[in-house]
């Protein structure tokens, strides 16, 4: 956990929180929320948020966070130990994912069916309802399935 002034210390804050507080138009103070290595914004919250109701705040985050990637580019030779542990039972290797609102995962795919996708992350298996993915998304994973 970093505690900054983001106007004074905004140099020294990581690039995810700049991002994070770029995407959540810039006010203060806010919760920055990244990735463990700092390198990726997960979610900027405002204080005002957090001031009208930190449950629905505590809730869409912690929804959120299933299907986003907390560990960040500092593990990556766990990700490639996970992906060759489980790349036999996999229909694509790991690679970035985009969902309606334009926010990214990198994830492989387990499975593919008329609604959801299956999205191993971490080695772990998230369903993520296909409707929420971009369309370039869609299409990518119905070529997928096609080959």
């Amino acid at each position: 956990m970093v505690f900054a002034n983001s106007k004074t210390d905004y140099q020294d804050l990581p690039a995810g929180a700049k991002a994070a507080q770029k995407q959540s138009g810039n006010t203060i103070p806010m919760v920055f929320v990244t990735t463990a290595d700092g390198s990726e914004s997960i979610r900027g919250i405002s204080y005002d948020k957090l001031k009208n109701d930190i449950r629905d705040v505590d809730r869409e985050l912690r929804k959120h966070l299933e299907t986003v990637d907390v560990i960040g580019s500092s593990s990556g030779e766990t990700e490639v130990a996970d992906a060759a542990e489980t790349s036999d039972a996999m229909l694509s290797e790991a690679r970035a994912w985009t969902n309606s609102d334009g926010k990214t995962i990198t994830a492989a795919v387990k499975a593919v069916n008329d609604t959801s996708v299956t999205f191993v992350i971490n080695g772990n298996e998230v369903p993520y309802p296909l409707a929420n993915l971009s369309a370039d998304s869609r299409m990518a994973l119905k070529e997928l399935v096609n080959q």
